[in-house]
């Protein structure tokens, strides 16, 4: 915030504040209506503040705050802190001691915030994901892992290489759009994001971009559940499905004392009862030849 010929970089909410209840016509222009307060207190006609030469001479200030003080920043924030200083000159060992994060981690935030700003530059829209929550782990988490660097052009060196702006080569422009759209989603295209959760979904994602068949299948589909049976193994599915279906028979168990004698939910525990029947003598089967 810019206060006359002086910048407020830290502080400036509550500066805002001051102005707002010591000036009535900036409240009226700004239409801020004050809450009626049976003894109100004279606003303050001075402030003690911290004067600094540079941007550069209040960061350690600033980022100490950030990380131990009472308002924390969350990972996006300490990324764009982190990339600024980076960009002004600042070594990657003096920010990471600072923000008290290792060096591969801050390397990781510069990497995923040089990504989202390529990629807001190009046109993806952060405001029109599909989650309200902005989850910019996906996006430096994902930088990480191999598949999608090769789906995006980016070399192994990039990894361990110092961050650069613009990090995608330009002819995989696109490709970043596409990546950005299957994390997040962008709801005006009607695109919707793939990852409800990182984990399992990011895992997925970057198994199904290591595999040509189940990548194509995914760029022509936008359906990563489907795109991930081409690559996970059938008995990776079938074990997942054996312990969901076990955990929701046992959640049914536990409130069955609910039951109210409906005949439908009869018949389908009937033909649950059949179904794992069947299944206990093809594993039985199964068992018994690795046995011989």
């Amino acid at each position: 915030m810019q206060h006359g010929e002086k910048i407020v970089l830290e502080g400036n909410r509550r500066l805002a504040a001051l102005r707002l209840l010591s000036d009535e016509s900036l409240r009226r222009k700004l239409r801020v209506p004050l809450p009626d307060v049976a003894d109100p207190k004279p606003p303050p006609t001075s402030v003690r503040v911290k004067w600094v030469n540079s941007r550069t001479d209040a960061r350690a200030f600033i980022g100490f705050k950030h990380i131990n003080g009472p308002l924390k920043w969350d990972a996006l924030a300490k990324a764009r802190f982190a990339a600024e200083w980076f960009e002004d000159g600042g070594d990657i060992a003096a920010i990471s001691r600072t923000l008290g994060d290792s060096h591969n981690t801050v390397r990781r935030l510069v990497n995923g915030w040089y990504a989202l700003t390529q990629a807001s530059e190009d046109g993806f829209d952060r405001e029109d994901r599909s989650k309200p929550r902005f989850a910019f782990s996906h996006l430096y988490t994902a930088l990480t892992r191999a598949s999608v660097r090769e789906f995006l052009g980016l070399t192994p060196e990039n990894l361990t290489a110092p961050p650069r702006p613009k990090p995608i080569p330009p002819e995989n422009r696109d490709r970043l759009q596409t990546l950005m759209s299957w994390l997040y989603g962008q709801e005006r295209r009607g695109e919707p994001t793939l990852i409800q959760s990182q984990n399992p979904n990011l895992n997925q994602l970057s198994d199904v971009l290591g595999n040509s068949e189940a990548q194509q299948m995914l760029l022509a589909k936008r359906d990563l559940q489907a795109a991930f049976e081409r690559v996970e193994p059938p008995s990776s599915r079938f074990s997942d499905a054996l312990m969901k279906a076990a955990k929701q028979c046992e959640d049914a168990m536990a409130v069955s004392g609910a039951y109210d004698g409906d005949p439908t939910l009869y018949r389908v525990a009937t033909n649950m009862n059949e179904t794992t029947r069947g299944l206990v003598v093809v594993m039985r089967e199964k068992a018994r030849g690795k046995g011989e």
